[in-house]
């Protein structure tokens, strides 16, 4: 009703309303009103402060074994949540450094071959007879090549280092290059 008196001032019509003995208009005798009345229109609702600062809250002996049951309860939960998850996890990880070591694998498998196609490159017989060329290598005369005989036909030859003689470095190198400190081989393996 209060909604209808609202608009009725605002309308400027003033309408007249009924008051109950309580004081609030009665909906039922309003007759200068143009809406009718809204559901609980004539319902006032009063509100009341309450002060409880000076309330103070009693103590319940049960709360503090509740708690420690609630966190004791949720840990448990909480641990054995991990150690459900944990093996999938660990699984997981496992699977991407099975992974990782797959690809390493796989590139040193690469490396490696590229690495014994450059070894049969530089170690071929064409290679090493341009080489020869270039540094003027000459075959060593056939009374320095010495034989080894096997003791047995199951059993391994191992050559044996002999000391040689040196001839002079003047009479086998020209004298621009230096000669090798290092021993000639002495031996061939034959079988």
């Amino acid at each position: 009703m209060a909604t209808a008196t609202f608009f009725d001032r605002l309308m400027g019509r003033g309408g007249v309303q009924a008051v109950t003995q309580a004081g609030r208009p009665d909906a039922r005798k309003a007759s200068g009103a143009r809406l009718r009345p809204f559901p609980n229109d004539d319902v006032y609702l009063h509100i009341k402060r309450i002060d409880n600062s000076r309330v103070i809250r009693a103590e319940d002996p049960h709360t503090p074994r509740v708690c420690w049951k609630m966190i004791g309860g949720v840990s448990t939960a909480a641990v054995l949540l991990i150690g459900m998850l944990l093996p999938s996890g660990y699984r997981l990880m496992a699977g991407y450094q099975l992974e990782d070591l797959r690809r390493e694998h796989d590139l040193l498998s690469r490396q490696v071959s590229e690495l014994e196609t450059s070894e049969a490159k530089l170690l071929s017989p064409e290679r090493l007879a341009e080489l020869a060329k270039l540094q003027d290598f000459a075959d060593p005369d056939p009374s320095r090549i010495i034989h080894l005989e096997a003791k047995a036909a199951g059993t391994a030859v191992q050559a044996m280092a002999r000391p040689v003689e040196k001839a002079p470095a003047a009479a086998t190198a020209p004298v621009e290059r230096a000669a090798p400190a290092a021993e000639e081989p002495v031996a061939e393996n034959e079988q």
